[in-house]
């Protein structure tokens, strides 16, 4: 974990989490090389610079979370740790079945463990999120944002990183989310979601202009 000690809410996600890192992607300067293991080599060479940024940043703090939690040998390089799951798509954590989630923007990515499924999203708060509420919130959401206490644009982001971070713990497609998932409660560092009937509670952190929410679906 890098040193972020003006993010509001942080230890509780921290305190969450089996495990959790967060760093600033432009203090780490991976060699692809010997980073990669075959598998991931072969997806990062369909992206494009963009894509493959973000995905590399992820890979980075994949396998810093696997050595975090001890779940491969000291010395056995990068390159050796395993952070694609069968799918080729979802994270996993050096095949170990320990549950993790991973988010990334230009400049921050984070990634979580539990032994229970969890998701996680990484958003910066802007008026973007405002301006595109009608397409991926419910009017009942809506009105969550002008009751929050919250800024409008705060209060938006809350809402849009519980539906991607839902997305990851539950296996849902993020349309799906958006459709099925249900905001009930959003907060300043917690909040309340549905999904098919069962109530899930979950956590926001923020700071540098930046909200993280974390969700762990224990009854999976």
């Amino acid at each position: 974990m890098e040193n972020f000690p003006t993010w509001s809410g942080i230890e509780r996600l921290q305190s969450a989490c089996l495990g959790m890192v967060l760093l600033d992607t432009e203090t780490i300067s991976p060699i692809e090389e010997h980073l990669f293991t075959p598998r991931e080599a072969a997806r990062a060479m369909r992206m494009g610079p963009r894509r493959r940024r973000g995905f590399t940043a992820a890979r980075v703090a994949l396998k810093r979370l696997a050595r975090q939690l001890d779940l491969v040998k000291e010395n056995r390089p990068d390159r050796a740790i395993e952070t694609l799951g069968p799918d080729g798509v979802r994270p996993c954590l050096a095949e170990s079945g320990i549950y993790c989630s991973v988010s990334h923007s230009v400049r921050l990515v984070v990634a979580v463990a539990h032994r229970h499924p969890i998701g996680v999203d990484l958003e910066m708060v802007s008026e973007k999120v405002i301006r595109t509420r009608h397409l991926s919130m419910s009017s009942k959401e809506r009105d969550l944002i002008s009751l929050s206490g919250l800024s409008p644009e705060r209060a938006a982001t809350r809402v849009w990183t519980t539906k991607e971070a839902a997305a990851k713990a539950l296996g849902l497609h993020l349309f799906q989310a958006i459709q099925e998932v249900e905001v009930v409660k959003v907060g300043e560092e917690e909040g309340l979601m549905r999904y098919q009937g069962k109530a899930y509670p979950f956590r926001h952190c923020e700071g540098d202009g930046y909200v993280i929410t974390l969700i762990i679906c224990d009854d999976l």
